[in-house]
This record gives C-alpha cells, structure tokens and sequence, in this order.
C-alpha cells in the first residue's frame, strides 16, 4: 500500500514537473518571437491620395514618401483615388485590411458623421491656416475690399474649392456666413483643378493651401489678401489676417495628417508613428514644409484622433446651418 502510495506521488511530482517545464517553453518562446512592430513592414506600402494629384494632400505625400521608403527599406506608393470629397478614396482604405501597409492622407473634408468611426490617427502632418487668393484681375487689396464689393454684388463672384465640404470650401462658407454676403460656390475633384480655373480667370477666388498656392502667389499670377488664421503665416509674413478686415473671431484651419483602418494594431501605429514623426524632423522635410508654409504637425495618434473628432463637431455644425450636404 506504501509503495502504490508512493509510486501516485511521484507520478504527481512528474505530471507537475512536465507542466511547468510545457508552460515556461512556451513563455519562452513567445518572449523571443519577434513583434508584429518589429518585422514591419515587410512589403510595399501604399498611400491614398483621395484628391487628384497637384493638390496640397499630394504635395505633403510627396515630401515624405521617399524618406520613409528610405527609413523602412520598402516602396511607399501614392496612388489616387479622387471623388466625392475625398469619400471615394476614405472608403477604400475604411475596407482595407487592418494590416498598416494601406494609409490615408486625410484632410479636413475626408472626415464626417459616417466614417470617423472607420479610423484612427497615426500622424498629424500639418494643420495651418488657408490664403484666401484671388485673380490679380480684382482690384481687391484685403479682405474688406472683397466683402464690400460682396454686398453691392451678390453671387457675381465665384469661388472654387477641392470639393464640397473640404477645408477650402468650408473656410468659405464661414467667411460668408460673418461677413452676410453670398458668392457662387464651385467645388472640383481637387485642389490642383480649381487652382488651374482660377488661374485662368473661370474663378475668381479661392481658400486655397498655402503648400498648393505658393508658388504662383510669388510669381504675382494669383494675388494672396488674407489668410484664415488668427495671426500672419511665416511664409506670408505681409498678408494680414482676415479678422484684421472687420470679421472677429474669424479662423479656419485645414489639416492634413495620416489616418489608418481602426482595427490596425497599437504596435504598428506607434511605429508607422514613430517613423513618419521621425522623417518630418529632418531638416529638408522642414526646409521644404517651411517654405510650402505648411508647419510640421507633432501630435501623438491619440492626440491627433482627438483632434480629428473636435474640428469634425465643429464643421459638421456650420454644414449643418449652411445646410451643406456630401454627396
């Protein structure tokens, strides 16, 4: 009976023995397996552009697409899917699988009611005040002389915009609204188009991104009479705010960042993070951004989601009162 009693014991001592040993292997093993974070990425990554190209969205990609592919040692693609505001690309990356390898360069307009749900922020890029430009035609010097002009001329002008409820539309709408005056609106698949009609004198004015109107606002073919926010830009130093023309309180501002399916993993977003933070710290990234005036944006993806869903409330309520509506 002693031995019986023994032998159960030892057989015990074993079984215990052969468990602990199977649990510290596997803890073991689990503890070298390299992360998700730390093999990624491991294939080309792609870039949704939902603007046509030329637009400040693209401009922006443009800037850090090659560094990161340098970082990651992987192609980084643009590719454009143009439409509906910005829906048609927004969507495709809302159906993409939460894997990191499929990005969004989103910007004000791309976010509503509908889809802020479907995404995450991974890195604010940049979030600055607009230039409202118009044909150097106009015998308008500020923002007074086009909302005096405005009330003695309802609807003879018109503006452009990258599509209906994009940042350059909706400063738009909030300048009419506090100012009381009415122009036509005409909203295009993207910045580029609607820079190229007002250009060529189809439109006369435009809330356009500073990084996509620079260039010709040096070379005097478009005349810059305000900017949207609450003090001058650093690359229009001489260009007064548009609340300095009557309009208090007056700012809008349009940001462009890097949005991710919801579902991607934390540890990826931190190093999709990590790295796009890390690019936009290098001194040409900044150089180029600077002289755009665009401002390299240092929010962590918490911070920047919060802020996607703040500027969302707030626009989505003037669209509300404007009776603005997304197709």
């Amino acid at each position: 009976m002693k031995v019986q009693n023994l032998s159960n014991f030892s057989f015990e001592c074993l079984r215990f023995i052969l468990r602990f040993c199977t649990v510290f292997l596997i803890c073991f093993f689990l503890s070298i397996r390299p992360s998700n974070s730390q093999s990624f990425p491991s294939k080309p990554i792609t870039v949704i552009v939902p603007f046509t190209p030329a637009g400040g969205a693209d401009n922006l990609a443009r800037i850090l697409v090659p560094r990161l592919s340098n970082v990651w040692g992987q192609s980084v693609m643009v590719e454009y899917k143009p439409g509906a505001s910005g829906q048609i690309g927004a969507d495709f990356v809302s159906k993409a699988s939460p894997d990191g390898y499929t990005l969004l360069m989103a910007t004000t307009a791309v976010i509503n009611d509908k889809n802020v749900s479907k995404f995450t922020g991974v890195s604010l890029v940049s979030a600055d005040a607009y230039v409202l430009t118009v044909h150097p035609s106009l015998p308008f010097n500020n923002a007074a002389d086009l909302i005096t002009y405005s009330k003695l001329n309802p609807m003879k002008l018109s503006f452009g915009s990258s599509g209906v409820g994009a940042a350059s539309h909706l400063s738009a709408e909030l300048f009419k609204a506090r100012a009381g005056i009415d122009m036509l609106h005409v909203p295009y698949k993207g910045t580029g188009p609607a820079l190229n009609d007002l250009l060529a004198n189809h439109i006369q004015i435009m809330f356009a991104p500073t990084q996509t109107a620079m260039s010709q606002i040096q070379s005097g073919r478009l005349k810059a009479i305000g900017v949207t926010g609450l003090k001058p830009i650093d690359a229009l130093p001489n260009v007064p705010p548009i609340t300095s023309s009557g309009l208090s309180g007056y700012e809008a501002i349009g940001w462009f960042g890097l949005l991710i399916h919801v579902n991607t993993p934390s540890e990826i977003i931190k190093k999709l993070h990590d790295d796009i933070q890390r690019v936009m710290a290098m001194s040409e990234v900044r150089k180029s951004m600077n002289e755009k005036g665009a401002e390299p944006g240092n929010l962590t993806p918490i911070e920047f989601s919060n802020f996607i869903r703040q500027e969302q409330t707030k626009w989505s309520k003037l669209m509300k009162d404007a009776n603005i509506v997304i197709e």
